[in-house]
Order: structure tokens, then C-alpha cells, then sequence
């Protein structure tokens, strides 16, 4: 899934579209399947979305 992601991210960049990391970090727990609310939960108390980077992010769902 992150690659895929990746993909698209770099797709928009050469459409001189660009998002911040926190946009990033939103969409990604945004599309995550209803059985995962639970984990979105947990991580959007637990931690300042602001701040986190996209490979935190995904340490922190690989991990679960």
C-alpha cells in the first residue's frame, strides 16, 4: 500500500501538485479499512499527527 502510495504522491509532484506530510499522514489513516479503527484510533490520541513522518507511521502499522 505505501508504495502504491508513493506512486501517486510522485505523480502529483510532477504535476506541480504537492501535499504536506501531515496531509499524507491524514489520507493514510483515512483509508484504512473499518477493521483498523481501533489502531487509527490509538495513534491519533498517542501522537501529534503534525509531527509524525510517514515512515513512523508505517513502523506503526506494520508493527500491529
Amino acid at each position: 500500500m505505501f508504495t502504491r502510495f508513493q506512486t501517486l504522491v510522485y505523480g502529483l509532484k510532477v504535476l506541480k501538485k504537492s501535499y504536506t506530510t501531515h496531509d499524507h499522514v491524514k489520507k493514510i489513516l483515512r483509508c484504512l479499512p473499518q477493521q483498523w479503527r481501533p489502531k487509527v484510533t490509538a495513534i491519533k490520541e498517542a501522537k501529534d499527527l503534525k509531527k509524525m513522518s510517514l515512515e513512523t507511521l508505517i513502523s506503526n502499522l506494520r508493527s500491529h
